[in-house]
């Protein structure tokens, strides 16, 4: 990656960097978040839920954020990975549903942080190592067996389990459940409220993992 190769000085005295392009000096932006940090220096992780057989009315996943945990969560971008490297028959595609939690879940899977061997792990990892590492307050659980007391719906998606070449599963992986926020709000988790994955009625047949991105400020 190229640094700005020159500088200029504003009427203050502040040495502002440029760049020389076809004999021009343009000035460099830097981009700022919303939240105010640079942009690609916000602290973020990734959860990653592995996969697991579906199931009607199914609690897939939870993540809470306690309260005392001091931190605002940010969802940047939620996919579900249908695993596709297992035959199964079905046309009809698998409701998940995304919900607001009021309480932490209970039971199931819990998270391991930046850890993990393979892909059946259930985990919490920092892009970058220097992250601070989660709150305590902050947890995750696969399958969670009950608590995860759901306050609102967002809204439910539905996915693709079948695995042939011709299935919409493989595309899964590359497309976002949630909708692009460039310009508006993210779905945001404050102290006391959290995320639950929960299945539709219908049974549906196939494997589904998932994996978040989120922030901490």
């Amino acid at each position: 990656m190229a640094l700005p190769g020159s500088s200029a000085t504003s009427a203050d005295g502040s040495t502002i960097a440029t760049h020389t392009v076809s004999g021009k000096e343009y000035p460099v932006v830097m981009m700022a978040d919303d939240s105010g940090h640079l942009q690609q220096t916000l602290e973020t992780y990734t959860w990653w839920v592995p996969g697991q057989a579906v199931g009607a009315s199914k609690l897939l996943a939870d993540i809470f954020n306690a309260s005392g945990s001091g931190k605002v969560m940010e969802l940047r971008g939620l996919w579900a990975i249908p695993k596709t490297d297992v035959a199964v028959v079905g046309a009809v595609g698998v409701e998940v549903g995304l919900y607001r939690t009021s309480a932490v879940g209970a039971g199931g899977s819990a998270h391991t942080y930046n850890g993990g061997s393979a892909a059946t792990s259930h985990v919490i990892t920092p892009v970058d190592t220097t992250n601070a590492p989660l709150p305590a307050q902050i947890t995750a659980r696969a399958a969670p067996t009950g608590g995860a007391t759901i306050g609102a719906l967002y809204w439910a998606n539905y996915v693709p389990t079948e695995e042939t070449a011709t299935s919409m599963a493989y595309l899964m992986a590359m497309i976002s459940l949630l909708p692009d926020s460039t310009m508006g709000q993210r779905i945001t988790l404050r102290e006391g409220q959290g995320l639950l994955i929960k299945q539709g009625t219908v049974a549906g047949v196939g494997t589904i993992g998932f994996l978040a991105q989120f922030t901490l400020t």
